[in-house]
């Protein structure tokens, strides 16, 4: 796709974090700041041109770090979103209607709770968008990670997702470009207090 013209970050942030207990798993610190700036920075010092965050009604403390950057669109669904891809479907709209995508476009999926994400690696996937017609996603040895670029023409496809479907379906239902990275630079995500722990400790040893 050497025609290929923006590309839109896609972060669903609207969970409720259950497993961390009552730590906000995404204003946890990290490198100084929270994850959520981290995950944002990156996002911004990409080649991406536009992210949008879909974050829940009552996630007030949230939504202000969010404002904090001026680069991110902040989506605020006024019935809490029930699972990732109904974040996904609410930020795509908001792209839609904000930024009037065309087919040659992309958009980029990456959970909010990725702290060890970096431009560069957002920047690999942009890259390897241009040459390819088909979802591109990056594979770190044997496991599948993010982000995840989806040629725009295939928006109405996640729209028509069964019920019990979720966003990876994507890539059962459609050509896939395999973007092989080293195993090491899979972004790691939070899910519980010990995911948290086990990647602090390796960010300070590293």
């Amino acid at each position: 796709m050497k025609n290929l013209k923006r590309c839109f970050g896609v972060i669903p942030a609207a969970g409720q974090s259950l497993r961390m207990g009552a730590r906000h798993k995404l204003l946890l610190p990290w490198n100084n700041v929270t994850v959520i700036d981290h995950v944002l920075r990156a996002w911004a010092e990409s080649w991406a041109q536009h992210v949008v965050i879909v974050v829940r009604k009552d996630d007030i403390q949230l939504q202000e770090a969010c404002r904090y950057w001026p680069n991110a669109d902040l989506v605020i669904p006024e019935n809490d979103p029930q699972d990732m891809k109904r974040s996904v479907q609410h930020g795509l709209q908001h792209i839609s209607a904000t930024y009037d995508p065309g087919d040659c476009d992309r958009w980029m999926l990456a959970p909010a709770d990725l702290p060890t994400l970096s431009s560069e690696l957002i920047n690999r996937v942009v890259a390897a968008c241009r040459d390819s017609d088909s979802v591109v996603v990056p594979r770190f040895g044997d496991r599948r990670g993010h982000p995840v670029a989806v040629p725009w023409a295939l928006v109405p496809s996640v729209f028509e997702l069964e019920a019990e479907q979720g966003i990876n379906s994507l890539i059962v239902d459609h050509a896939v470009q395999w973007l092989e990275l080293p195993a090491a630079d899979h972004p790691e995500d939070i899910d519980t207090p010990a995911d948290y722990a086990r990647l602090r400790k390796e960010q300070e040893l590293s």
